[in-house]
């Protein structure tokens, strides 16, 4: 009878653990399936290891298409105070820097292309695999019509859409690089603190 009753009590202890690891896994509260841990060890202590073998806990998987947090903020370099080589309009330093912060922190951009793959078919950019640069809309208002970058005036191109014709592409996380007339001109741009 005692076997039996000792049986019985490895049979519970199974039972509590699966319930325990469960509700852990299900994220309820881990204070109290933790406190449930000891009380399942006393209780199987007298039992023979022989008799039932305990369950392994349950492994958590972090789902394959949840996007880590480290993926998330290398998605843009972090923003800054200006750039190199130095913009001379501040309208723009303004809306290429909300632009990073917006896609570090997953802001939801106004346009289906925001984010999306820039192919770089023109080859004005570094060649790289696919997938390496992303295309963003830099949205800049009535900003003026030319804009100068280092020593170099360019013309903004006329607004192609609601969209406009400046981009900014971003290459793997952490180069910049602003085309004023839609992709004729690429201007990469660090930011400087």
């Amino acid at each position: 009878m005692l076997k039996n009753k000792n049986l019985w009590l490895k049979v519970a202890a199974v039972a509590l653990f699966s319930f325990q690891s469960s509700a852990l896994t299900a994220g309820q509260d881990s204070a109290r399936s933790s406190a449930a841990i000891p009380a399942l060890a006393e209780l199987t202590a007298s039992v023979p290891a022989n008799l039932v073998e305990l369950p392994a806990a349950p492994e958590v998987r972090e789902p394959a298409c949840a996007e880590k947090l480290s993926d998330k903020l290398s998605a843009a370099p972090l923003p800054g105070k200006s750039f190199l080589p130095v913009v001379r309009d501040q309208q723009r330093i303004d809306a290429i820097m909300k632009l990073l912060r917006d896609i570090n922190g997953g802001v939801h951009l106004p346009y289906s292309q925001d984010g999306a793959t820039f192919s770089n078919k023109e080859g004005r950019l570094p060649k790289q695999p696919l997938g390496f640069y992303k295309e963003y809309t830099l949205l800049t208002g009535n900003a003026p019509h030319t804009v100068t970058i280092g020593d170099k005036t360019y013309q903004v191109a006329p607004d192609l859409s609601a969209r406009g014709s400046e981009r900014v592409i971003i290459g793997g996380g952490q180069r910049i690089y602003y085309t004023p007339d839609h992709y004729a001109n690429f201007i990469e741009l660090t930011v400087q603190n």
